[in-house]
């Protein structure tokens, strides 16, 4: 039930402007403008830069919670992963907090401004996600029921407002998709506006094109969903290269890619971005490094013995719960493929096992599967 909740109320969380009469930012075409200045030079690392222009949207919006969510938005980016730096971390929930302190005085003064109450949601969606990422799960079930009512504004605003494609494609989406590979969440599911996965798609695709503010997100898991739970790498890496085109030093899409040209065979491509994700100094992009380089050794280069050595070395690493997961799992049935060319069958399933627990890929699963039989 968490996950569920949790994931339909992030998907909301980057979307930073609502269809009102009332819409300060909206009907601000220059500050439109500038905010979507700022998160180009963001999601390009040049915080300086993103930093100054987001200071001139608070200079002329002094009350609006715009600033505080996009400066909590670039902190997280710029401290990835933001566990790894505790101070980060207290300046971030510093710019949420007042990012929701200023949405609610919104709110008190109209409840019916769904801008404000968009901000709220982007609050309290990051909110839940950090929380999630500190493993406090009922803490964030907690906050994600607090927003719910919020998210459920936005479904029918598609058509008004072309940047609630992403969030309802999203939606759409996975409100089918979830229940689907979740089965225990089945009992709750109820409680949530139905969906349609076709639908869904479209409107993701869509988003890559027409939305401004939500575009690199709207790209990022157009290429998550098609590789996650539809199993097309080809059509996921399509989305990713108009992302590495645009922001090349940017270390998630960097690892998404090295990802994504292993999956479709292209291992000398796979390995030049591994070997950029290995230059990082975090655990995360450590251990994913040295997973695709794993991969790349067992399938391109066919070479089990140097395979083995970084597979086992990454799967040592703790994952992250968000972004590496699912790389764990695709190492270690790395390691069951080995040990069955190896002729070690018993290493061979447990891998297998290992895998099957974590894996939410249906590709990993329905291999995990197969060798389990």
């Amino acid at each position: 039930m968490n996950k569920i909740l949790l994931f339909l109320l992030i998907t909301y969380s980057s979307l930073l402007i609502a269809h009102s009469s009332k819409s300060q930012i909206l009907n601000d075409a220059t500050t439109r403008q500038q905010i979507s200045q700022g998160l180009d030079k963001m999601y390009s690392y040049d915080f300086k830069e993103s930093a100054e222009i987001f200071q001139k949207i608070k200079a002329k919006y002094p009350q609006h919670p715009v600033f505080y969510t996009l400066m909590a938005i670039q902190t997280e980016l710029q401290y990835f992963p933001l566990k790894d730096y505790p101070t980060q971390q207290k300046t971030y929930l510093a710019y949420l907090n007042q990012s929701r302190n200023l949405a609610e005085a919104m709110l008190d003064k109209d409840e019916n401004d769904i801008e404000a109450s968009f901000f709220e949601l982007a609050t309290l969606g990051y909110l839940a996600a950090f929380d999630a990422d500190n493993q406090e799960f009922m803490k964030a079930v907690g906050v994600a029921k607090k927003a719910y009512s919020h998210l459920k504004r936005g479904l029918s605003l598609t058509e008004k407002q072309p940047e609630f494609l992403y969030s309802s494609g999203i939606y759409n989406y996975y409100r089918i998709e979830y229940p689907e590979t979740h089965p225990m969440i089945k009992s709750v599911i109820w409680m949530f506006a139905d969906g349609n996965k076709k639908l869904g798609l479209q409107q993701l695709d869509l988003a890559t094109r027409k939305t401004i503010f939500v575009k690199n997100e709207a790209t990022f898991y157009a290429g998550y969903v098609h590789t996650k739970y539809e199993s097309n790498s080809a059509k996921a890496l399509s989305y990713n290269n108009l992302l590495i085109e645009k922001y090349p030093d940017n270390l998630l899409y960097q690892m998404q890619r090295a990802e994504f040209l292993t999956a479709v065979g292209r291992y000398d491509d796979a390995e030049e971005f591994a070997d950029k994700i290995l230059k990082q100094k975090g655990i995360m992009f450590q251990c994913a490094g040295n997973i695709f380089k794993g991969l790349v050794a067992e399938k391109g280069k066919k070479d089990d013995k140097t395979a083995e050595i970084l597979l086992q070395k990454a799967v040592k690493m703790p994952y992250d719960e968000r972004f590496t997961k699912d790389y764990h799992a695709l190492a270690y049935m790395g390691l069951a493929r080995i040990a069955k060319r190896a002729g070690d069958l018993a290493a061979m399933k447990e891998y297998a096992k290992k895998a099957s627990k974590i894996a939410e890929y249906k590709s990993t699963l329905a291999e995990a599967k197969g060798i389990l039989k």
